[in-house]
């Protein structure tokens, strides 16, 4: 008779918190901010520029996102295909998002590689060719993209829910990446004077995280150290307003489903009341057997599935229900989700809280357990103006929420009486119910 080896014993796992990174800064004023990951084999960089959307001109929205998509298309130093071929030969890959708040520029590659790459990374960045040809192209992509987005019900209901939300004064009420009308207007002129004006040094960050073979200070210096910009024009930050309340029909004749946007202005991560709303948002709608989808999906079998949440953005941000329903329920879908939103007859119990902590606790060592992972957080930080230590501060403010703390803050800040309604669907089937159902203002609209 064989015998094994006793099982080892297992601990409970020990107290976790998010990197400790070192803050420096480049001859030219350029902030970098440096992780250092043992075993940690890929390097991730953000080249963060705190450059809200709402210093595009008017006339000429989407050239953020167009100028951005053409950094890796060439640059002076390796024009065309050439620059793509040698950041290709060292292993990296090149990454843009463009979000309300600013525009990162990212890069992941092997820190064997590290020393080449960061400097055809700083090319893109700093000297692009900004051809006329590839701003023409990424222009007629991103209408195309535009055309479908319009044509999937979900976008649409999400980009109507935003122009609904938000007071049309502001950049936040209109798409991220811009409309037909102003991207059709963005050439190559427009593309070049937004490079030179708005990309430079001023209100930049770069974020490294990996476990380095070569100083990253040094490195960041001789790539980004020369980059100067003498009129990089100063950036401005918008404080979004909320819209009136508002109900609106987007009609798609002959739908069999309906998508969904029910909510209204919301806070962002700096509000006093972040983690309790976090922690009743997740029992309300965040989770799979929450009390929305428990009930709409589960019992009624009205949804795929449903979500509720908050969205914040730098300044303010939206909360939302989200979902397709059949058309022949929408109405009570939306009448019985009204109901399942309202906490003050049903507060959030202490098991809902147990779980929502659990989770947010339990999650964050595996979404943090990469250098792209680590990155990526620290560039949203920088965005939205949070501290290196935000993420623990955070976890132990969730840690503490209560189930009377969660109740209170989510009554606080989800006002039922004043919730906008977006639907996108069959109007003729859909107008009367949902005027009944409690939105005599409903505005019919088509697409």
């Amino acid at each position: 008779m064989s015998s094994f080896p006793s099982r080892p014993p297992v601990s409970p796992p020990g107290p976790w918190s998010f990197p400790t990174p070192t803050r420096h800064q480049l001859s030219n004023g350029l902030e970098l901010v440096v992780y250092r990951l043992p075993g940690q084999q890929v390097v991730s960089g953000h080249l963060v520029l705190e450059l809200g959307l709402e210093n595009e001109e008017r006339p000429y929205e989407g050239v953020a996102t167009i100028t951005s998509r053409v950094l890796d298309e060439g640059t002076a130093a390796h024009p065309g295909e050439e620059f793509a071929e040698v950041l290709e030969t060292e292993g990296a890959g090149f990454g843009i998002d463009v979000s309300l708040a600013g525009i990162q520029a990212v890069l992941d590659v092997p820190v064997t590689r590290l020393d080449a790459a960061l400097p055809l990374f700083a090319e893109a960045v700093t000297s692009p060719a900004l051809g006329e040809s590839d701003v023409r192209r990424h222009v007629t992509l991103r209408l195309a993209e535009i055309e479908q987005a319009q044509a999937n019900s979900s976008q649409l209901a999400s980009m109507a829910f935003r122009e609904a939300v938000f007071d049309p004064a502001f950049r936040a009420s209109r798409m991220t990446a811009g409309e037909p009308d102003t991207v059709g207007e963005v050439g190559v002129d427009q593309v070049r004077a937004f490079h030179t004006e708005r990309f430079g040094p001023r209100d930049a960050t770069l974020i490294m995280a990996g476990d380095f073979r070569t100083d990253p200070v040094e490195l960041a210096e001789r790539s980004f150290g020369g980059w100067q910009v003498p009129g990089q024009l100063a950036g401005r930050r918008e404080q979004p307003a909320a819209a009136l309340r508002r109900a609106v029909l987007l009609d798609r004749p002959g739908s069999v489903q309906a998508d969904v946007r029910l909510g209204g202005f919301g806070v962002d991560r700096t509000h006093r009341l972040w983690a309790d709303v976090t922690v009743a948002s997740y029992a309300v709608g965040g989770a799979f057997l929450s009390r929305l989808n428990a009930v709409l999906r589960e019992e009624k079998g009205y949804t795929y599935g449903v979500r509720f949440g908050f969205s914040p953005m730098r300044s303010g941000g939206t909360y939302a229900l989200q979902g397709s329903f059949r058309t022949d329920v929408v109405a009570d879908a939306i009448a019985t989700a009204r109901d399942l939103l309202d906490v003050s007859a049903r507060p959030i119990t202490d098991g809902e809280v147990a779980d929502a902590i659990n989770y947010f606790v339990g999650v964050s060592p595996l979404r943090y357990a990469t250098a792209d992972g680590v990155a990526d957080q620290a560039a949203v930080q920088a965005l939205m103006g949070l501290d290196d230590d935000w993420v623990d501060r955070n976890l132990a403010a969730l840690a503490a929420v209560t189930a009377p703390a969660a109740t209170e803050a989510y009554g606080e800040l989800v006002h039922l009486d004043d919730l906008t309604l977006v639907v996108v669907g069959d109007a003729e089937k859909l107008a009367e119910p949902l005027s009944a159902s409690g939105f005599a203002d409903l505005e019919v609209r088509a697409i």
